[in-house]
């Protein structure tokens, strides 16, 4: 069974974007740097503006979930500093960061908390609904789960991102278990795709 992800609060995120932007600094990125939350003693907020990110876990470098504008990240990393995981931009993005003690003071005045813990809830309901995904389940429905992912992304993400590179940084599965799965669905016209793995069209998934 395909289950889909959480509802992005998108009314709560332009709400904190619009209250927020004024207090940071732009800075534009390039793709594939890694940024972290800050320092030991000033964590920030950064508003995704434009681009795509992902967030990474440092022990290993899993992909824990990618976003694009507009988002806000860092909250959670705002109260609970563990400081296991980083930001990385997947394109060239545009982002402010913002100083997280500014944040508290301005969502202190405006009274933004629902805004927040909209947002901090979607990102726990995240993190739930990727490990229902993968912890515990056999090879091929996590592989299922992530091409029906793949399926939805704009035209311009199949272009540049391939079905191995996908799977393989979500989930950790090994490179041979993950192309078995992604043969034999080509082998019986399950799904479609370009040389390289590019451009993957789902036409349907066993049950």
């Amino acid at each position: 069974m395909v289950i889909g992800p959480p509802k992005r609060p998108d009314e709560a995120i332009n709400i904190l974007i619009n209250a927020l932007q004024p207090l940071g600094e732009r800075i534009h990125v390039i793709a594939r740097k890694r940024i972290g939350w800050g320092t030991r003693e000033k964590p920030y907020i950064y508003l995704v503006i434009e681009g795509e990110v992902s967030v990474l876990r440092l022990s290993d470098g899993l992909m824990l979930g990618s976003t694009r504008e507009p988002h806000v990240l860092g909250f959670t990393e705002m109260f609970f500093p563990v400081r296991s995981n980083q930001i990385r931009a997947e394109t060239e993005c545009t982002l402010i960061r913002i100083d997280a003690s500014r944040v508290i003071s301005e969502i202190d005045r405006l009274n933004l908390w629902r805004a927040v813990a909209e947002l901090s809830t979607y990102h726990t309901t995240y993190m739930v609904y990727r490990d229902l995904q993968i912890v515990n389940q056999r090879t091929p429905p996590v592989v299922y789960q992530y091409l029906q992912e793949m399926d939805q992304l704009p035209d311009e993400q199949k272009h540049r991102i391939n079905i191995l590179s996908y799977i393989q940084e979500r989930t950790g599965l090994s490179r041979s278990s993950i192309l078995n799965v992604v043969a034999w669905l080509k082998k019986h016209k399950y799904i479609d795709y370009q040389r390289g793995g590019y451009h993957l069209k789902v036409n349907n998934l066993p049950n």
